[in-house]
């Protein structure tokens, strides 16, 4: 394949990524196991953490997460300045509330001819709710976008729809309520729950927290060093018409062998009967490991491969593999400076292996206020030559 015809191709890699990186999500630290946090119950109302925070999770983004500047007094309060709107307007203890805005100023330089694209995009605009009154359990997002997230879409059209990215209720039981089970949209339960939603891995096992949720029952477990949820698939109902939808079942299991490291596997098995890539009925599947590992405090390794398989009708089964290493180092509190390298195949033994590469900065730098740039270098296979896409992204993000 000649470099002429390498441009369409190229450019239909890059509309890919912008449309993925059109609404990206914000809410999953797994580095967070650097303090010893294992389970993401405490601070999230989503078991398997992600989404809306609870008051506790609120009050330890003051205490840990964001740079503290100057010395703390003795009588500050983390949870009123973490708390909705700084703390300036209570709520009842059963209700959470939050409000995100995220913005991109997005810059792609695929190889010539092919032109650079900037884009400046709203990548997030939701609103949540959460509620929590006695077993009863439930959480909601409300959001706008001008373009991408079509599959968590509430409304139609090609731009300006309203989304809904979860929407689920529940109840808990057990000691400690350490067993739940709920029903809606829902993230599925597989791999490290990371925002980074264009990585490989992300987008191949269709487990990014952007708009990959679906519709379902889960049934999830904290306890302990184990941490666990199995969710059987009913279909994204936001999707039409029907044959488009997935069905089957994910989960995943994860055992804390000591305070700062933990291992797990997850799997996600699903059929619909109109796949978009292979253009017919098509089974999909997705097993692997996960790690999460504080080296040292400011050091934590987040890992995960996956075995890839797809079945389309009265066509062989092909097998791949993806994943990716990624290292956050946290030099102070609040600035994370995190190199990450990715690899996708869609054909084990082919030399023809998507590979990534991520160095990425981000700065919690006030409270409900970060800041992040990232360079992203691909190198992607075409024909029998490869070809390399560069992005620059500069994120700011606020939360009420």
């Amino acid at each position: 394949m000649n470099r002429r015809s390498l441009g369409p191709l190229l450019l239909g890699v890059v509309l890919v990524f912008l449309s993925l990186a059109s609404s990206r999500r914000a809410d999953a630290y797994a580095w967070m196991i650097r303090h010893d946090y294992q389970s993401c119950t405490t601070c999230h109302a989503d078991p398997s953490g992600a989404g809306i925070l609870t008051l506790y999770g609120r009050a330890q983004s003051e205490v840990l997460l964001r740079t503290r500047w100057g010395k703390v007094a003795e009588d500050e309060d983390p949870a009123k300045l973490g708390g909705f709107m700084f703390g300036l307007v209570p709520l009842p203890e059963q209700l959470n509330l939050q409000a995100d805005v995220r913005t991109l100023l997005l810059h792609v330089r695929p190889p010539s001819p092919a032109p650079s694209q900037t884009r400046y995009i709203i990548m997030q605009a939701d609103a949540a709710a959460a509620v929590a009154s006695g077993p009863i359990r439930a959480a909601a997002t409300l959001g706008y976008v001008h373009e991408g997230a079509l599959a968590a879409s509430l409304t139609r059209g090609a731009e300006d729809r309203l989304i809904s990215r979860q929407h689920w209720a529940g109840f808990v039981f057990g000691k400690d309520d350490q067993f739940m089970i709920r029903a809606g949209r829902m993230n599925l339960p597989f791999g490290i729950r990371m925002i980074e939603h264009t990585l490989f891995t992300r987008v191949a096992t269709r487990s990014d927290i952007n708009a990959a949720q679906q519709h379902g029952l889960a049934f999830s477990w904290n306890q302990d060093k184990w941490r666990a949820e199995a969710m059987g698939i009913l279909g994204n109902f936001q999707v039409r018409p029907d044959d488009l939808r997935e069905r089957g079942a994910a989960g995943y299991i994860e055992y804390g062998l000591t305070p700062t490291l933990a291992a797990g596997v997850s799997s996600r098995i699903t059929h619909a009967n109109y796949d978009l890539d292979t253009q017919r009925a098509t089974f999909r599947q997705a097993h692997g490991v996960f790690g999460r590992y504080a080296v040292a405090k400011p050091v934590v390794v987040l890992a995960e491969l996956d075995l890839l398989a797809r079945s389309p009708k009265r066509r062989e089964l092909d097998l791949g593999a993806t994943g990716f290493v990624q290292v956050d180092i946290e030099p102070t509190q609040g600035l994370h400076l995190a190199p990450t390298l990715e690899v996708l195949t869609n054909k084990l033994g082919d030399e023809g292996a998507a590979l990534g590469g991520w160095l990425s900065a981000w700065w919690f730098f006030l409270p409900h206020l970060d800041v992040r740039g990232d360079v992203i270098v691909q190198s992607l296979p075409a024909g029998t030559d490869r070809a390399t896409v560069t992005s620059f992204l500069a994120q700011f993000h606020g939360w009420l």
